[in-house]
């Protein structure tokens, strides 16, 4: 057995070293009392923690917006392989294409109502492999139409995996607590620069757009928007491919175009079973007085 002298070092962050800078720093400050600024340079304290806040604000928006690239691609590599094993599927038998296009509609509902646990899919596309007992192969054809149907379902897998990773993947928390510091220092420093009515104003704007910019961070982590919009078109592609009515959430019913006299599958929350209970409802005029009826009958049991 070769044996050989492993490194192992610490498993601790470098970035955990802040703490001990932090105390550093803060003793100095306290002991050091023969060297003082006796006035504050608001411009240059403004000019310094502006550097720094637009320094970690692009490394965060690059991050966020790399992933986002990322899941869109994997969304489409996605789609594209379920419509491809459905069409196949239709070339072995109507029993197979039955359990294929059921295990598609759960695949699809579980992940669009719980796209940031894109986990909850794993159970349908795993049930594939036991359906491939119902193959019927008759035929030189439906023998070629099986092997294509494993191989992409081999290929699917590695998509799904990135897309459980992508879909769960957070700003590191000491990178977001850096940017919420700044920001706050930033708008402090602001508010004590204030002066005019053009100063004042100044302060106003530049503040709101500070808060603008960590909103629109959150929103794109938390998936709100971006990718989730390439998800729900998506879904709607694979829905009309299985002939099931469409499938929604209720929280996304005001992100989708609806069409006068179409069935859709609402999902309404039941806080007191702590499920989704799934309804069928007919677009049509009162379609919006229906969805609130039901929220309000549903999600208070």
């Amino acid at each position: 057995m070769d044996e050989r002298d492993i490194k192992t070092g610490y498993n601790v962050y470098l970035y955990y070293l802040v703490f001990p800078v932090f105390l550093a720093f803060f003793l100095i400050n306290y002991y050091n009392i023969n060297f003082k600024i006796e006035t504050l340079d608001i411009n240059l304290m403004i000019s310094v923690v502006t550097f720094l806040f637009g320094f970690l604000i692009s490394i965060s928006f690059g991050i966020i917006l790399s992933r986002v690239g990322a899941l869109k691609e994997s969304l489409a590599g996605e789609t594209g392989r379920l419509v491809s094993l459905y069409l196949l599927s239709e070339n072995l038998g109507g029993k197979f294409t039955d359990k294929i296009a059921e295990r598609i509609d759960v695949y699809t509902i579980n992940t669009l109502r719980d796209y940031t646990n894109y986990h909850v899919g794993r159970d349908a596309i795993y049930g594939m492999y036991s359906d491939i007992k119902y193959m019927e192969i008759k035929s030189k054809f439906q023998e070629a139409s099986a092997n294509s149907f494993i191989y992409i379902l081999g290929e699917f897998e590695p998509i799904r995996e990135r897309l459980e990773y992508l879909t769960s993947g957070k700003l590191l928390w000491a990178m977001k607590l850096a940017n919420y510091i700044l920001a706050f220092l930033l708008i402090g420093l602001l508010f004590l620069n204030r002066g005019d009515i053009f100063t004042n104003a100044l302060f106003i704007i530049l503040s709101t757009t500070i808060a603008f910019i960590l909103l629109i961070i959150e929103d794109y982590e938390d998936l709100r928007i971006g990718d989730y919009v390439v998800n729900i078109s998506n879904s709607e592609q694979l829905f009309d491919l299985i002939g099931k009515n469409r499938y929604y959430p209720q929280a996304i019913l005001s992100r989708v175009e609806l069409e006068k006299g179409r069935s859709y599958r609402v999902g309404f929350y039941d806080k007191k079973a702590r499920q989704e209970r799934i309804v069928d409802i007919k677009y049509s005029p009162n379609f919006g007085s229906k969805i609130k009826y039901l929220a309000r009958k549903i999600g208070y049991g």
